[in-house]
């Protein structure tokens, strides 16, 4: 079987799964495997011998452990129950939102949010979002900010530190520009040019030493109006890394506003 396919057949049977789970923390005999997990001793014989002649475990003196494939398989088992996990805390956030917009690597490592909490905006209170936003941003020394849409109250609320940073779309900066008889430098409260750049992001989000918010764009045309956060350290880390990688993929604002 190639890869994808012994994934496939480890998950199709749940005594495997949890073989593969128990072996990924330290190699066990069979009589350890029988008397923790929840089969039959059949069902434990039969598995092993399953999954030793697809090449994921294999018997050794301290019994069975993971072969190089196997350890694959369990890290592959992990992140996507990971992921389930990220998902299943609120699933309609998920089904009704963009994530096509970040980039690949970084949907993969999606369960680094932890544990989250969605703020929505419903009638009457339309800007329940944006208010959390800007009262999280007024609490912070420094950031570093993706706008992917013009939104006054938070350039407003941007904290004016020498470490914050903006990531405008292009529709944003234009807008800013308009906005501003004196361009983009009165338009973000006085940040220096330098700590601002452009690039096509399609989404937003705020990354500082404390939390991570996170704007997706509805699956509709719908205005956005919903904000993730997570205090999470590793929200922070992958919220940390995105940002620099987008950062550097970034223009000067001097560069677009040239080419307008």
């Amino acid at each position: 079987m190639h890869g994808d396919s012994v994934y496939e057949f480890v998950i199709s049977s749940s005594v495997r799964v949890d073989i593969v789970h128990r072996l990924a923390a330290t190699p066990q005999p069979t009589e350890d495997l029988i008397d923790h997990l929840n089969a039959s001793t059949s069902a434990v014989y039969t598995a092993l011998a399953d999954l030793e002649r697809q090449g994921v475990v294999f018997e050794c003196d301290g019994g069975w452990r993971l072969t190089g494939h196997g350890r694959l398989v369990a890290d592959l088992i992990d992140r996507r129950n990971a992921t389930v996990e990220t998902i299943s805390q609120d699933q309609d956030y998920w089904e009704t939102h963009r994530t096509d917009h970040l980039p690949q690597e970084f949907r993969r490592r999606l369960p680094e949010l932890g544990d989250y909490e969605v703020v929505r905006s419903e009638p009457p209170d339309v800007r329940a979002h944006a208010r959390v936003a800007v009262d999280l941003l007024e609490q912070v020394e420094s950031c570093r900010t993706a706008m992917s849409i013009h939104v006054p109250e938070y350039r407003n609320a941007f904290p004016d530190h020498p470490d914050s940073r903006l990531l405008f779309s292009p529709s944003v900066i234009d807008t800013v520009r308009a906005d501003s008889e004196t361009g983009t430098r009165d338009g973000v409260r006085q940040i220096d040019a330098a700590q601002c750049r452009v690039t096509d992001v399609q989404f937003g989000f705020t990354v500082s030493d404390s939390s991570l918010m996170l704007a997706l764009r509805p699956m509709t045309q719908s205005p956005v109006a919903s904000m993730l956060i997570s205090e999470a350290d590793s929200a922070i880390h992958w919220a940390s890394d995105l940002y620099e990688s987008l950062w550097q993929e970034a223009k000067p604002v001097a560069s677009h506003l040239n080419q307008v």
